[in-house]
């Protein structure tokens, strides 16, 4: 059990005290690549066991290629949900793919810029980022990620000169 020294001395537990709010990924990427990937090990892994019993010696190559392909759609999948960005009062934990939560103090946030990325002419995404003084990125979020809307308003007054400047940029074309 974490504990915390309190201004008298004692200790209390810092158990309770969780995120304000959690920004991260839409579910539906995530949920499509693990089912995909879940259900291609599902089929491939069984498939290679009973095409061995059946048929001693018979190459599996496309079994092995399902399977092996399932596994890195299910690592994708998985890696795409734990993505988030837990927000507290003063701080906030980033989370990359498989990585640990870093810790990040909003004050050091020097930079704010909105980016847009497309796959050629269809469907555009507007990300923000965020980074330090030596220019090294702190959070990298998408404006459809859940808890986007209560991200950008807790920037905003914590941090209002930097978002002021980042709205004023606006999104570039």
């Amino acid at each position: 059990m974490s504990e915390q020294t309190n201004t008298w001395g004692g200790t209390e537990t810092t158990k309770g005290t969780g995120p304000l709010f959690v920004v991260r990924r839409p579910r539906f990427p995530g949920v499509i690549f693990t089912g995909l990937g879940a259900a291609a090990v599902v089929i491939g892994i069984p498939g290679i066991v009973i095409q061995q019993l059946v048929s001693p010696g018979t190459n599996s190559t496309s079994l092995g290629f399902m399977a092996g392909l399932g596994a890195l759609l299910l690592l994708f999948g998985l890696a795409l949900g734990a993505t988030r960005v837990d927000v507290y009062d003063r701080h906030y934990d980033v989370k990359s793919g498989f990585g640990k939560l870093r810790r990040r103090e909003v004050d050091d946030i020097r930079t704010l810029r909105y980016a847009t990325q497309s796959n050629g002419g269809g469907q555009r995404f507007v990300s923000l980022t965020a980074w330090n003084d030596r220019k090294k990125k702190q959070f990298m979020i998408f404006t459809n990620y859940r808890g986007y809307q209560e991200f950008t308003a807790w920037l905003a007054e914590r941090r209002p000169k930097e978002w002021a400047e980042c709205e004023r940029l606006g999104i570039p074309d």
